[in-house]
């Protein structure tokens, strides 16, 4: 894995945007306090902080998957966003033999039902995948697009939805080298609720599903007008 880029640069976003920030986790508390885990195999899971990553792990199971989730209001378990639209930025990285590392948005309670869209990073296909997920088994690929993607190698994410809009982005390097350009989009009202957003790992075959998430921010779509955004990073 290399190196995370430094928590200050996560700090000095939050400032600078001030009300355009809604959540967010750098883990470098050591915890992750306010976060809901969930798994189909919770028994074979393990979840931990280490070094201001937050590893997520199940093991020894056929379809499995490995979850967390959280939001900026607080009154609701587990938590959701208080608004519907936002945008989802976070670091990932992904390790063998794992299939699919997701960024969530609008995820439904309570979590077995399995109701949100996913933003899907595919090692086993070589892809970034959009999918609409109706409950357990249930699912729809509906935005794709080829994307190399390499074991243990750290990605930013930025997972966009709003309202019926849904994009996602995918690129190496900091924070400040996001590309102007989406790699996916796609227009789906199935879920316009505020939901939970969250993070987590998946195969369909039996295999050892872990990923690890850092510098989670949530912020405010009205706020990340061109002009606004931009000035934003060029202060990195």
């Amino acid at each position: 894995m290399k190196i995370r880029e430094v928590p200050l640069v996560l700090a000095m976003l939050v400032a600078i945007a001030g009300a355009a920030q809604l959540f967010e986790d750098s883990f470098d508390d050591g915890n992750a306090d306010g976060w809901t885990e969930y798994s189909n195999y919770p028994d074979s899971t393990d979840y931990y902080v280490e070094a201001g990553w937050y590893h997520l792990l199940v093991s020894g199971c056929g379809n499995a998957n490995v979850f967390s989730f959280n939001g900026d209001n607080e009154g609701t378990t587990p938590h959701q966003m208080s608004i519907p639209d936002y945008t989802v930025f976070c670091q990932v990285v992904g390790f063998s033999p794992t299939d699919h590392v997701g960024v969530v948005g609008r995820m439904f309670t309570p979590l077995a039902d399995e109701k949100a869209y996913v933003l899907w990073m595919r090692y086993n296909a070589q892809s970034l995948e959009l999918w609409r997920h109706d409950g357990p088994a249930s699912f729809s690929a509906i935005a794709t697009c080829a994307l190399p993607l390499s074991y243990e190698q750290v990605y930013w994410v930025r997972f966009d939805l709003w309202g019926g809009l849904l994009r996602g982005k995918v690129w190496q390097g900091s924070f400040r080298d996001e590309p102007e350009e989406y790699l996916l989009s796609a227009y789906d009202t199935t879920y316009p609720d505020p939901g939970s957003v969250g993070f987590g790992a998946h195969s369909f075959d039996y295999a050892t599903n872990y990923a690890a998430f850092d510098s989670v921010m949530v912020c405010d779509p009205l706020s990340l007008d061109a002009g606004t955004w931009g000035a934003i990073k060029s202060s990195f």
